[in-house]
């Protein structure tokens, strides 16, 4: 099985010594469900693009990125169009975080930086109907770090699971295979404090940041959001509850 991983980001110097490059964790997240995986990276923050020919791969997946959608960047467009090809082809297609508002925007979804601001730490997201057939039944833990939202859903997706602070936390699209979250199952708890200590990390607000560090005492699995992702990634058909 051969899996593109649609870069769109760096770690940064600062972090990517220590816990890797986003292509590097979503491959160790993923490689426990899907031993047969072999990934390929395709940089598109460089200015690489969706390969052409898109049987040269069984599915495809668009990491985080600290670009919000709807910027002004040479490569986003491009990004949308690949992502448009990849559906029209129905070869699976999986997004987290950054790739979650990329593929809800080229989709007919929208995006916006939310007016509440930042969404930081670990949460226990409410599962929908589809979302239990696909994780399993009850609350699902996973961690978030993100300003932008999708804030109108894409017409052809049904929602997974949400929270009060992001309502559109995850969907499964219901006429090609595609999978998407706004959270970071691929993310370690290490990271996620890493990118909110400074200098290096993002400056919180001293009462968020105090509430994103208590949070990530709390019980995660992120294993079980990755056999989801697999079921999705391996192409089989999930109906929508």
């Amino acid at each position: 099985m051969k899996i593109c991983i649609l870069e769109t980001d760096t770690t940064g110097p600062a972090f990517e010594p220590v816990h890797g490059s986003y292509a590097d964790m979503f491959s160790r997240w993923l490689a426990p469900v899907l031993p047969e995986a072999r990934f390929t990276r395709v940089f598109i923050a460089e200015g690489e693009t969706v390969p052409e020919d898109l049987t040269a791969f069984d599915a495809f997946l668009v990491t985080g990125s600290r670009a919000g959608v709807y910027e002004d960047r040479p490569w986003i467009a491009p990004l949308i169009a690949g992502l448009q090809r990849i559906a029209a082809a129905r070869v699976p297609l999986a997004g987290v975080c950054f790739g979650h508002q990329v593929m809800a925007q080229a989709f007919g979804g929208e995006v916006r930086k939310s007016p509440d601001g930042w969404v930081v730490g670990r949460h226990d997201h409410d599962l929908s109907a589809t979302g239990a057939a696909v994780f399993g039944p009850g609350a699902l833990p996973a961690l978030s770090i993100h300003q932008d939202q999708v804030m109108v859903p894409p017409p052809r997706a049904e929602r997974l699971f949400s929270t009060a602070a992001s309502p559109n936390g995850g969907f499964l699209y219901t006429d090609f295979p595609a999978i998407s979250s706004q959270a970071h199952p691929e993310f370690t708890l290490d990271f996620l404090r890493a990118l909110i200590t400074p200098p290096d990390g993002v400056r919180l607000a001293e009462d968020l940041h105090a509430e994103a560090m208590a949070s990530l005492a709390g019980p995660l699995d992120q294993q079980r959001i990755a056999r989801g992702f697999a079921r999705v990634l391996r192409g089989e058909e999930i109906a929508p509850a």
